[in-house]
C-alpha cells in the first residue's frame, strides 16, 4: 500500500459510511461507490463539492480548482494537508453532496444496452463495406 492510499485509508476510518478505494494510482474516499475525495502525491486532496461552495471556498485563498490537464473540473477543488482536522468538514460535506445526487447526475458507465447498440451500429458498418459474395447457380 502506498502512502497515498494509506492516508485515504486512514481518512476513511475517521468518516462513518465511507470506503478507501483505489482509482488511477490515488487512495480515495467513496459513498456508495462513488467517489467523494482523492488524496494527491503532495499530501492534499481532491474534493467534490457544489459549484457555489467552492467559490467560497476559492475567497479563502489556500484552497484552489482541481486542474486534470488543461481542464478546470468544476466541482473539484483541491484542498492542502487533507489530514488536518480542520479539513475534516470538508471531508464531510463532499460525502453528503456526492450522496445526495441523483443517480442520473452521477458519472455512471455506459450501460451494456447502449454498448451493444454501438457495437451493432459498428458491425453494419463493417458487414455493408464488406465485398458481396457472388451467389452460385445450380
Amino acid at each position: 500500500m502506498n502512502l497515498r492510499q494509506q492516508l485515504a485509508a486512514d481518512l476513511a476510518r475517521r468518516i462513518n459510511g465511507s470506503t478507501a478505494g483505489l482509482d488511477r494510482g490515488h487512495g480515495c474516499l467513496m459513498i456508495d461507490n462513488k467517489i467523494f475525495a482523492f488524496t494527491r502525491p503532495d499530501e492534499s486532496g481532491a474534493l467534490k463539492l457544489p459549484e457555489a461552495r467552492i467559490a467560497e471556498l476559492l475567497e479563502g485563498g489556500e484552497v484552489r480548482n482541481l486542474v486534470m490537464g488543461q481542464r478546470v473540473m468544476r466541482e473539484w477543488v483541491v484542498v492542502p494537508d487533507i489530514a488536518a482536522p480542520a479539513n475534516l468538514t470538508l471531508l464531510l460535506e463532499a460525502k453528503a453532496y456526492v450522496s445526495s445526487l441523483p443517480r442520473e447526475m452521477r458519472r455512471n458507465g455506459a450501460k451494456k444496452s447502449s454498448k451493444r447498440a454501438v457495437n451493432k451500429k459498428a458491425a453494419k458498418k463493417i458487414a455493408a463495406k464488406a465485398p458481396k459474395e457472388a451467389t452460385k447457380k445450380r
